[in-house]
């Protein structure tokens, strides 16, 4: 979970810079630029297709964990019936048991490679999702205010007045947009 926070939280950080760059926007006026902020660790709780995401990937989590588990306990007893049934094998049929057992053993190590495989290309989609809702929400937030820089407050700003801080509009805007299709 904190490596999920840790890459929308760089994700973001990205597209935001990006945004800022494509020349979105009003030109400067007589008062300045217009500038402000995103707290993405409070985005992050207050956009509920982002909480969602997160609910579906960690459901996503716990069954392979338990299939892990299961595989792991299988594994255990297989090696168990080993150590009980040695002492009356002969050397060769306690060679087949070992290599027998040694084949569950690759098998478990497989599925937990597989299944680590999997999830990391789920939370990947997950968050290629969240960040075009994001690069889109910002866009629209640039255009309707006049922004000339949104700065991600965690890593970029050491201080920032509340009268700039964008994170509530923002969720508004991206909490007021259709969640993207399957195919996007």
């Amino acid at each position: 979970m904190k490596t999920l926070k840790t890459l929308l939280l760089a994700g973001a950080a990205v597209m935001m810079a990006a945004s800022c760059t494509t020349g979105g926007g009003t030109a400067p006026s007589g008062d300045g630029m217009k500038v402000g902020y995103v707290r993405l660790d409070s985005l992050t709780q207050l956009y509920t297709y982002h909480t969602e995401l997160v609910g579906q990937f960690e459901a996503t989590a716990k069954k392979m964990e338990a299939e892990l588990i299961r595989s792991q306990q299988n594994l255990q007893a297989e090696y168990e019936i080993l150590q009980k049934a040695a002492p009356n094998l002969s050397k060769i049929e306690l060679e087949r048991a070992q290599l027998d057992f040694q084949r569950v053993n690759q098998n478990y190590q497989a599925l937990e490679q597989q299944r680590s495989g999997e999830l990391a290309q789920e939370e990947a989609k997950m968050n290629a999702l969240v960040k075009t809702q994001v690069d889109k929400a910002i866009a629209q937030l640039q255009e309707d205010m006049g922004l000339d820089l949104i700065f991600v407050y965690e890593s970029n700003l050491l201080y920032g007045s509340e009268a700039l801080d964008l994170t509530a509009k923002l969720a508004e805007v991206l909490n007021s947009m259709d969640p993207p299709s399957e195919e996007e």
